[in-house]
């Protein structure tokens, strides 16, 4: 079957996207002006955010990772309390809350999502060893048009991008832990993919 250079180009970008999030291979480092306020939707601010890995205050303090509960266990009006910055808790997918407000600057670095690739001619953000990972993954994603049996033929190669991803995700864990970052991948292996091919069969 022929695929058109779009439908591969969205094909390897889905991948690209699922290996940035799957590892969190990318991150990057930018600033958050606060408003006063208790919480934030870093989207609105971050176009490619995916999870914060570090946080610092104004002073340069690393701020505490929380959950809600924990702030309201600790102050009954945190979401109220005027004062440098020394915690936040991140909610769903991009939902911050900030302990205590003011309208300082923090410092963030960010795990963040790749640039789209947008001609055959561009070059994926992703390490240059896992770039045939990529190849893996959209093979499979392509030939999902042609049907569920046509497309388990392609399991192997889902299987190769799947541990490309374990491969990838264990080294930034490793990175992350020695950075004393807040966020580490996600453990894959966990994951029973036999019990998806099941369903799709």
């Amino acid at each position: 079957m022929h695929y058109t250079p779009s439908e591969v180009l969205t094909a390897l970008n889905q991948c690209q996207r699922l290996f940035c999030f799957f590892t969190l291979c990318l991150e990057a480092t930018t600033t958050l002006q606060l408003t006063g306020a208790a919480f934030y939707s870093m989207l609105t601010f971050i176009s490619d955010w995916v999870c914060p890995l570090r946080f610092r205050n104004a002073l340069g303090a690393k701020m505490r990772q929380a959950r809600l509960v924990d702030l309201a266990a600790l102050d009954g009006s945190w979401s109220v309390q005027a004062g440098t910055p020394i915690k936040y808790a991140l909610l769903g997918f991009d939902l911050l809350a900030v302990y205590k407000q003011d309208s300082s600057v923090l410092s963030l670095t960010y795990a963040r999502c790749p640039a789209d690739l947008l001609f055959t001619t561009d070059t994926p953000e992703i390490p240059v060893r896992y770039h045939p990972s990529l190849q893996d993954g959209a093979i499979t994603l392509l030939r999902t048009k042609e049907g569920a049996q046509e497309w388990q033929k392609t399991i192997p190669y889902w299987d190769r991008f799947q541990s490309a991803i374990q491969e990838c995700a264990g080294q930034v864990r490793a990175r992350n832990r020695e950075q004393g970052y807040d966020y580490y991948p996600i453990e894959l292996k966990r994951f029973d993919m036999s019990k998806v091919l099941k369903k799709a069969s």
